[in-house]
């Protein structure tokens, strides 16, 4: 069994299995997800397979953003 990568080791760019993985999302409910339009973050079509952005995946989790403005 492989290990869920790190979203801040991810590439710029990469493929939709891998954001499912990190997000806890079966191969079966990603595509669904994405058929519907439902996917927890932007899908981008490149070359006819479907991808997701790192910036997206981190921003959908949280991640980089600054502290409270206080």
């Amino acid at each position: 069994m492989s290990d869920v990568p790190s979203p801040e080791s991810l590439p710029p760019v990469f493929s939709v299995q891998i954001a499912s993985k990190v997000l806890g999302i079966g191969k079966n409910s990603t595509y669904d997800l994405i058929k519907r339009g439902k996917y927890p973050v932007r899908v981008l079509v490149i070359g006819g397979r479907f991808k997701v952005s790192r910036y997206d995946l981190l921003s959908y989790l949280g991640a980089g953003q600054t502290g409270d403005a206080a």
